[in-house]
């Protein structure tokens, strides 16, 4: 009996020791993976101004046109020359009216001015004539006195001093003083009279030939050959308007009249013909608000050189005002972390949160008020892949490496970190399943050389 106790000692003494030098062998080894670079764009942090745009809206209008309307008393359309659409120039015959009758009265009107430009020429050549016998008859006159003063002749009779001086000289002063003058004044008088007919009828005339008041583009042609041209009518006979340049009809508050200046050039946006800004000037601002609006209305205006600009077509002004320099960043470098703004700065390769106190923002930058300085460099995309003190990799803009493939890489790389991770937990779980293994073995052994005892 106590050999067998003995023997049974021995066998479990060995079966320990074989299961304590199972137990030190060498355990799985976990192979550490490096730390990866995590793509960012950044930008630098620099002074600058903010530019504080409003928009103002406003329709585009013609800088000229014109509505034309027959002048005098009208008459019948004869015939119209134009069409719309067409380019017309200044003083261009646009309509015509029947004008038989003014063209008659016209050449009447003539003939009068010409009636009344003679007797005017015959009415100076009456008293240059007047003139030469009334010098005659004063000579005359001054050898009668002094044959009269002589006693050679006498004073009344036939060929007294009355009779063949005094009178003479009297009827030539008279005609060339008076009667003459009064000649030329009628006949002048009636040369008035003649040409203001003239002008009348040359007026009359000129009324049946409807003309373009500017150079321009015909937009509407409202009657028809035959029809009664009024002047007294609502609707214009042509309109006309000139394309050349055109201009926005706006207006502004109180808060922006007086940052702005005639003669500066502003940024228009009219998007049914350009997909840039182009570029207008300021010609009129008026000094006063208007009583409905209270705003204060302003003219833009554009050159329009290919008329593609159209009257009625909407427009926005872009009216600008620096603001004070200030620390810029860009909006997109910051984010919410906690509620709270905060950037990423990357120093020596790697990336750190910044808490900050931004202020206003245009459509790039932002006011950093407090929390950076300048030439900080700063993460404006990848933001959402960085922890604390991560390492960083600073990547071209998207337009240089293409985002997507940039996007399959980091992906790429997550899944392998990630198969590596699963790897070394399985094989790290590996050593406590084999050591449940021995000792779900052990303690089969044990209660197998229990049995066996008890058998024994």
């Amino acid at each position: 009996m106590v050999i067998k106790q003995k023997a049974l000692f021995l066998f479990v003494s060995l079966l320990f020791a074989g299961l304590t030098v199972a137990g030190c062998g060498p355990k799985p080894t976990v192979t550490q993976q490096p730390e990866q670079a995590i793509p960012v764009e950044t930008a630098t942090v620099s002074q600058g101004s903010l530019a504080d745009t409003t928009v103002a809206t406003g329709k585009l209008d013609a800088l000229e046109s014109s509505n034309v309307a027959p002048g005098g008393t009208g008459g019948k359309v004869e015939s119209i020359n134009v069409k719309v659409g067409e380019q017309v120039a200044k003083g261009q015959t646009l309509i015509t009216l029947e004008n038989t009758a003014l063209t008659a009265a016209l050449h009447q009107a003539e003939q009068g001015v010409a009636q009344a430009q003679q007797g005017v020429v015959q009415a100076q050549s009456n008293l240059e004539l007047s003139k030469v016998n009334f010098e005659q008859a004063q000579a005359n006159y001054q050898r009668g006195k002094e044959l009269y003063d002589g006693g050679a002749i006498s004073q009344g009779g036939v060929g007294g001093f009355e009779t063949a001086y005094q009178l003479p000289y009297d009827q030539a002063k008279i005609d060339y003083e008076n009667v003459k003058p009064a000649g030329l004044a009628s006949a002048q008088a009636a040369l008035g009279t003649a040409q203001a007919g003239l002008e009348s009828a040359r007026a009359n005339y000129d009324h049946a030939f409807i003309k373009s008041p500017i150079s321009g583009v015909v937009t509407a042609v409202n009657i028809n050959p035959g029809e009664l041209a009024s002047p007294g009518s609502p609707t214009p006979v042509v309109t006309v308007i000139n394309l050349d340049k055109v201009v926005v009809k706006a207006t502004v508050t109180e808060g922006q009249i007086n940052t702005l200046k005639q003669g500066q050039q502003v940024p228009v946006m009219v998007t049914a013909v350009s997909a840039t800004p182009l570029t207008g000037v300021i010609t009129d601002i008026s000094p006063a608000a208007d009583a409905a609006s209270k705003a204060y209305p302003i003219k833009v205006q554009l050159d329009n050189k290919d008329h593609l600009l159209k009257p009625g077509m909407f427009a926005e002004l872009r009216l600008s005002q620096s603001q004070p320099a200030t620390l810029l960043a860009p909006k997109e470098a910051v984010v919410q972390i906690g509620g709270v703004d905060n950037v990423w700065i990357v120093v020596d390769g790697k990336a750190t949160s910044q808490p900050v106190t931004t202020g206003s923002s245009d459509e790039k930058n932002i006011q950093i008020l407090k929390g950076l300085k300048e030439g900080d460099q700063v993460v404006t995309s990848g933001q959402n892949m960085l922890q604390e003190n991560a390492k960083v990799e600073i990547k071209k803009p998207a337009a240089t490496t293409p985002a997507g493939a940039s996007s399959a890489g980091t992906t790429s790389a997550g899944v392998t970190s990630g198969g590596t991770t699963a790897a070394e937990t399985k094989s790290g779980e590996a050593t406590p399943s084999g050591a449940a293994s021995a000792g779900a073995a052990s303690s089969e052994t044990k209660s197998a050389e229990t049995k066996s005892g008890e058998t024994n």
